[in-house]
């Protein structure tokens, strides 16, 4: 939507705001409750972060720390870096952004077409690992870099206290109930509850966070263990919600399948909160941000849930043979076996070798000895000894080594960053996840030759239906 007071458009600074409220009607559980997405990917950077990126530029050129001879430095975990890199391009600044290295492809190619100068950072430290590095990077040249620092910059807040909260109450025509968003560094959340918040005192605030901090929701930030950004304010929220992994996909593969709304996870994060409030009321307009965009995560396994996922389930029996060729057949016994071994091991994280016929047939589940020095409950690791162990008994039974299985405590069973960086293309890897000791699904995955990114192969599911989007 464009704003007619701009005049004619010169830059995609003058695109950025009054994006469009889309009703999801066939989401509403009732008649008389109403949910309403703001589409924030609408913004010509395709995320809502392009209004506190533009604000905090602003403000630095107001103050005079953004100069044409310094470097535009911060920490993302993408949708900041496009619009800092978007924005930088048309005003002509240099970018130089601290990104965790294990962003989806496309906002690294993104970033890359925009000029930016890309400095990856470990992939299990999250966007913390990413703030640390910009920080020393800054502390170390002050002149060179201007540092607007997204997760201590009151600018950012400040967009959506003078645009988004504005933008929400009039397109309901002052109706609103309810106003849902999720956690990142907080300044959509904190901006637009506030200005809500003095415009209505009865409206409701509810924010949104992943349930653990191993997940998969980017953007998103578990604030039990993450670094609190600044300029979040907890006092903001009536409530504060958590969201698992595996329910805001989900989510997402049925707005995409059923609704034509292709967006990214963190706006399922939100519909899954807008629903459960949905379910206790009788009268609302609740009002939810969907962030971003799906096709900056159209490389993530997850589009590949839902109607696939279920055709590959053999809900007889918690055996399961893929539809892929190649791909694992685990019979229940030795399933049985693998979920016993994660069950003991929670909170920590379990691991073994998958022992069996070169085919795809596993015979044996070999636990082993997470031998990782870091917290066990967030990785594991197979030494060399465990690895030569496992070699051994394939060898003397007359079998192969085909792969490994480990456990997620607490978190969903896909492959993490780390997992990525320490698997073998050649190799099946078993994943189970374990919530508050109790065996839930387990998902087997192959890694890609170019090792890019995992490829799933079964689930395995004590209840298939949670599964479906």
């Amino acid at each position: 939507m464009i704003d007619e007071s701009v005049g004619e458009i010169s830059t995609p600074a003058a695109l950025i705001g009054r994006t469009p409220l889309m009703r999801l009607r066939g989401f509403e559980p009732k008649p008389g409750v109403e949910l309403y997405a703001k589409l924030e990917g609408q913004n010509p950077g395709g995320s809502v972060k392009d209004r506190a990126a533009l604000a905090m530029i602003r403000e630095g050129e107001r103050s005079g720390a953004l100069r044409r001879d310094r470097i535009l430095l911060d920490a993302t975990s993408g949708n900041t870096g496009i619009s800092y890199a978007m924005i930088g391009a048309a005003r002509g600044y240099r970018v130089t952004l601290c990104v965790p290295s294990n962003v989806t492809a496309e906002r690294k190619q993104l970033l890359r077409l925009y000029g930016a100068e890309l400095i990856f950072t470990d992939p299990m430290d999250g966007s913390d690992g990413a703030i640390r590095e910009a920080r020393r990077r800054y502390e170390r040249e002050p002149h060179r870099y201007f540092y607007p620092d997204q997760y201590s910059n009151p600018a950012n807040w400040r967009a959506h206290y003078e645009t988004t909260g504005v933008e929400v109450i009039e397109q309901t025509g002052g109706r609103l109930t309810h106003f849902v968003a999720g956690l990142g560094t907080s300044g959509t959340f904190v901006g637009t509850g506030r200005r809500l918040r003095e415009w209505r005192p009865s409206v409701r605030l509810i924010s949104v966070q992943p349930e653990s901090g191993l997940h998969g929701l980017e953007g998103l930030k578990h604030m039990p263990s993450a670094i609190v950004p600044a300029i979040y304010d907890p006092t903001v929220a009536d409530r504060d919600e958590t969201v698992s992994t595996e329910e805001a996909h989900a989510l997402v593969r049925r707005l995409a399948k059923r609704e034509g709304l292709l967006v990214g996870p963190s706006a399922g994060a939100a519909l899954a909160v807008s629903l459960r409030v949905a379910e206790e009321v009788d009268r609302a307009v609740i009002v939810m941000i969907f962030p971003d965009r799906g096709d900056r995560y159209l490389s993530e396994p997850f589009w590949n849930g839902g109607d696939e996922v279920d055709s590959k389930l053999r809900t007889g029996s918690h055996s399961a043979t893929a539809e892929l060729d190649g791909a694992l057949t685990i019979p229940d016994d030795v399933f049985a076996a693998i979920k016993k071994h994660g069950a003991a091991s929670y909170p920590d994280e379990c691991c073994g070798a998958l022992i069996g016929e070169e085919s795809g047939q596993v015979l044996e589940a070999l636990a082993l000895s997470n031998t990782t020095s870091d917290e066990r409950r967030r990785r594991f690791l197979i030494g060399p000894d465990e690895y030569l162990a496992a070699e051994k008994r394939a060898s003397e039974t007359g079998r192969t080594l085909i792969g490994f299985y480990h456990s997620h405590p607490n978190h969903p069973a896909v492959p993490s960053a780390f997992d990525l960086a320490h698997a073998w293309p050649n190799l099946h890897y078993l994943i189970l996840s374990v919530r508050s000791g109790r065996p839930e699904e387990a998902r087997t995955w192959r890694l890609r030759e170019d090792r890019s990114a995992f490829d799933e192969e079964i689930v395995m599911t004590d209840q298939p239906q949670r599964l479906r989007a």
